[in-house]
């Protein structure tokens, strides 16, 4: 009995040892993975930012109307949750009178109902590094504050821009004005010129629309051929404005041509001979079937690859979730692209979004093509755990030069917030590689810093057009 006894208190004592070593290690082993995910996230946080998609612009004030946190929201992905969630779809009279009680009478519901995304995260994380906000969500009187420093700070607004540009960490920002698709003035202290070319591919199918009166020069190309003296009567003369139109990016320091075009239609584009374009493009644009304006504009993006290539402009593509409510998520696939990466591999293409949900389709189509490089932008906002799985899966099989990241917002405060959770997400994915034996820190810190700098001065070729040096 007493041998048994001494035995079962051995037992218990070894078993102990075990349980304490077992929680001694985890300790550790957590200390390390927090230490190394820190130390990557300070020296990230030292980068200056080379943001390689924005839609950065300045609202006009309505009638007096002073921009409130309702004004930042509607113009942000957080509305998108906020409409799927059941509230009524923004509007924007109402924002403009800014009774910021009825505001949240119509909004706070579904704005709670969203606490547990990625797009009202990332949002919140802006003003936390921008305005100081501590408060862990938005309330009514959190958003009362708020709103009261931002009218404030959008009365001066250069000043607050370039405060707020300065404390995010950008070094420039690629503009994509969807809005504007021809307009060339961006102010270079901010913006880098990106030529959006959504406009020039649809407008050979939309002819009857020439002439509308509302439509200004940066938008309407038939009006901007008039001003500019092009008479447009046929495709030649149609590429030979475009050529023109090429030029002038050009001339205003250009870096990549934007392709959105996933939002309206299919990513398969097919080689269309040029004799059948001809054809099509001579009739009324009224008269031509889905399938003919399918087929012109497919001429049209193929005709811009091959100009690409002359001209040594990369093209940047959307591919995988659409922003917004309701969509043909389909359309954004990114294997539909795999034609044209077989058929131009001179051209060099910069896929977007991690292709959402498609991320593996994505990474293999980085792996396959050393012409296709991939581009981060807007995946954390979506779904960080996607973000955070998908940049993981990618590192196994894409070389990292071949990465790059991206804001894809509208207001400086999102484009901070979007900075931020883009960092956390690099830094938490390579300290746990780092942890696992994958990497050691500093390949890791060489690999932060060519995602968010170096890859992007060197694909682009920034340091010949703009002078950003490594």
């Amino acid at each position: 009995m007493i041998y048994r006894k001494s035995l079962s208190q051995i037992y218990i004592f070894v078993l102990i040892i075990i349980i304490f070593a077992g929680l001694s290690n985890s300790c550790t082993n957590t200390t390390n993975t927090t230490s190394t995910h820190n130390r990557l996230k300070d020296y990230i946080d030292t980068i200056k930012v080379i943001n390689t998609h924005e839609h950065q612009r300045w609202f006009p004030q309505y009638n007096g109307h002073n921009i409130n946190f309702y004004t930042l929201l509607n113009h942000s992905y957080l509305q998108a949750d906020l409409v799927s969630a059941g509230t009524t779809r923004f509007d924007t009279d109402s924002i403009n009178e800014g009774d910021l009680d009825a505001l949240w009478e119509t909004y706070g519901r579904s704005l709670d109902f969203s606490r547990n995304t990625s797009y009202y995260s990332h949002f919140l994380k802006g003003f936390n590094i921008l305005y100081g906000y501590n408060i862990p969500y938005f309330t009514k009187e959190g958003i009362r504050s708020l709103s009261e420093q931002i009218t404030n700070n959008y009365k001066n607004r250069d000043t607050w821009y370039a405060e707020a540009f300065e404390k995010a960490g950008f070094e420039t920002m690629f503009v994509d004005q969807y809005w504007a698709p021809f307009n060339v003035e961006l102010d270079p202290q901010y913006f880098t010129l990106v030529f959006n070319i959504n406009n020039l591919v649809s407008a050979t199918t939309q002819r009857t629309m020439k002439y509308r009166e509302e439509a200004p020069l940066s938008v309407n190309l038939y009006k901007l051929a008039d001003h500019e003296e092009y008479t447009i009567t046929s495709l030649d003369d149609y590429l030979a404005f475009a050529k023109h139109i090429f030029k002038n990016f050009l001339d205003h320091k250009v870096v990549c041509l934007k392709n959105s075009m996933a939002y309206g239609r299919t990513l398969y584009y097919e080689d269309v001979p040029y004799e059948e374009a001809k054809a099509l493009f001579s009739r009324n644009s009224s008269a031509l079937s889905l399938e003919d304006k399918k087929a012109l504009e497919d001429f049209m993006f193929h005709w811009i690859c091959k100009k690409s290539i002359e001209l040594d402009l990369p093209i940047q593509i959307h591919t995988g979730y659409l922003a917004g409510n309701g969509n043909n998520l389909e359309n954004g696939r990114p294997t539909k692209l795999n034609n044209l990466f077989l058929k131009y591999r001179k051209a060099r293409f910069s896929l977007f979004h991690g292709g959402y949900p498609w991320v593996g389709e994505f990474a293999a189509l980085g792996k396959m093509f050393p012409n296709v490089y991939l581009d981060l932008v807007w995946l954390p906002q979506i779904s960080r755990e996607a973000a955070v799985r998908g940049l993981d899966e990618m590192l196994d099989c894409v070389p990292y030069n071949k990465f790059f990241w991206g804001g894809d917002c509208h207001f400086i405060e999102e484009s901070t917030g979007s900075l931020e959770f883009g960092k956390d997400v690099v830094a938490e994915v390579l300290a746990k590689r780092v942890e696992r034996g994958l990497l050691t820190e500093d390949v890791a810190k060489d690999i932060a810093r060519k995602i968010f700098r170096d890859n992007a001065i060197q694909f682009f070729k920034l340091q010949q057009k703009l002078g950003i040096k490594l």
